[in-house]
């Protein structure tokens, strides 16, 4: 059994009820998850009440949302107060799960930087965005003040969540700005930084020593990985597979937390990755070592919200494959997949009050994934976040 078995769940893109999120928090402890990752903070919105920058709490609303090919004019969004965090701390400590919350930096940041457009290279005004995608507005590393107000946002977080780990993003952080920036080619001169990927390690290393002196961990994305410095002592999710840098950290005493995105993201379609997928899921990495295995923690099932609007929608995605997830974190999915089909309708007997997806779509074959992706695109993709994609 893995000591490190988690779920994640993201209030950003849409943001979910504290009933909805004991309700499911409950769920997941019952079949053995004990983290909970909340994604707190992106470009669609900051979820997070800051008392220090009351300011960004209004970054919270976003002008309209057209995910997709559905848009909706209305504004969007609110901030969970310091209060209802803390009552969401407590109900999981309750049931022996930690929350680990997400600050995301230095990309994936257009809701902090609409309202303090100086943390970015330009000092452009930035405006929160409402659909889905990877933005070019992110944190400038080299000025100063982009540490001092991160760093006393993260001590914030520390304030309302009092578990050793914390995430801190680390992903999708498009280049084009540091590139054009002279603070930035100066700050990777002075350090000694050749690549942009080094860059964005020495970032992530400042920010793990912060936590560090405050006597918590970081957890990072792996892309933080790719410069080959990041810190030892940052732990690395692993969401995209097939990253060298990431098995080379692992291997190198790194410990690593594992939610391949083919098996572990929850919020595709059963076609694309159905309940048998997710109960084959081994907690490894091509290319690991015997000792470097040893410094897997855990593995952790993912719900983006991008496309999840409704409770209902999100609980029949989530299940019945948080339970195949359950069953591969904690070493108990080598029972033929029939038996493991059982114990899912018994779940769903027990659980009347959780939307579960119809039986049908449970189990599907291989050849079910590409018109599931083409669906998706579909369903999905359209001209305006096409256009947005392009640098």
């Amino acid at each position: 059994m893995l000591g490190y078995r988690s779920f994640h769940l993201d209030s950003v893109r849409h943001y979910q009820s504290l009933e909805e999120i004991e309700k499911l928090v409950g769920a997941a402890a019952d079949l053995g998850f004990n983290k909970f990752h909340w994604h707190l903070t992106d470009d669609q919105g900051w979820r997070f009440e800051s008392k220090v920058f009351p300011a960004l709490n209004a970054a919270a609303v976003r002008p309209r949302s057209d995910f997709g090919k559905t848009r909706e004019e209305a504004p969007y969004g609110r901030v969970y107060t310091r209060e209802e965090m803390r009552r969401i701390v407590a109900f999981c400590a309750g049931r022996g799960v930690d929350v680990v919350p997400e600050f995301e930096m230095p990309g994936h940041a257009s809701a902090l930087l609409s309202v303090f457009p100086e943390l970015s290279c330009t000092g452009a005004p930035v405006q929160i965005k409402t659909r889905q995608g990877i933005f070019k507005d992110v944190l400038c590393p080299a000025k100063e003040k982009t540490f001092e107000v991160v760093t006393a946002l993260l001590d914030e977080f520390l304030d309302v969540f009092p578990g050793e780990y914390i995430h801190v993003g680390g992903d999708e952080t498009p280049r084009a700005s540091w590139k054009a920036c002279p603070d930035c080619r100066r700050y990777m001169k002075e350090h000694g930084l050749r690549t942009f990927d080094e860059y964005q390690g020495d970032f992530m290393n400042r920010i793990v020593e912060h936590l560090e002196r405050h006597g918590r961990r970081a957890v990072v994305w792996n892309e933080a990985a790719r410069g080959g410095n990041l810190d030892r002592r940052a732990v690395l999710q692993c969401w995209k597979e097939g990253e060298r840098a990431s098995v080379r950290f692992v291997n190198g005493g790194g410990k690593a937390i594992l939610s391949p995105f083919s098996r572990c993201y929850l919020d595709y379609d059963y076609s694309i990755t159905p309940l048998n997928r997710v109960y084959e899921t081994r907690p490894t990495l091509p290319g690991l070592t015997k000792e470097g295995q040893k410094n897997v923690l855990g593995l952790e099932a993912c719900l983006w919200t991008e496309f999840i609007t409704d409770d209902q929608t999100l609980e029949r995605l989530a299940f019945p494959r948080l339970i195949a997830a359950a069953a591969a974190a904690k070493g108990e999915n080598g029972r033929p997949y029939e038996a493991f089909l059982e114990e899912v309708r018994r779940v769903r007997e027990e659980r009347p009050d959780l939307a579960f997806a119809d039986e049908a779509l449970w189990t599907q074959p291989r050849l079910r994934v590409v018109p599931g992706w083409l669906k998706y695109v579909r369903d999905h993709v359209s001209v305006g976040f096409l256009k947005e994609q392009i640098p």
